[in-house]
């Protein structure tokens, strides 16, 4: 009697083992890289290299941005998803000032794909 409630025992914590193996791989794959995706903005107004600065710090700033490239007056940004939306980037492009003034607001950004 007591052989087979030992078997029993045995075999119940393999069974929970094997159930708990399972569900934390389950949680790994749900664990994968967020979504991220580009937007490029054209912006008026980015005179010199330190207001280029401002705005890609700016934006760096900003949750849930992951790459910021600028040239010339095309910005691209990479992002994620669930943490920014296109919008919230026009708007932190729109309200960063510039080296002459630091509280101008004279970047106009338009969204050139999404």
């Amino acid at each position: 009697m007591n052989n087979l409630i030992i078997k029993a025992s045995s075999l119940l914590i393999l069974f929970c083992s094997i159930v708990a193996a399972n569900n934390a791989q389950a949680e790994t794959k749900d664990k994968s890289k967020p979504k991220t995706s580009t937007v490029v903005f054209s912006v008026t107004e980015m005179g010199c290299g330190t207001d280029r600065k401002m705005v890609e710090t700016a934006l760096y700033r900003k949750k849930g941005v992951k790459t910021v490239k600028i040239e010339g007056e095309t910005i691209t940004v990479t992002y994620v998803t669930s943490k920014v939306k296109p919008e919230d980037l026009k708007e932190v492009i729109e309200n960063t000032g510039t080296c002459e003034d630091p509280n101008a607001k004279v970047h106009k950004v338009k969204i050139k794909t999404d």
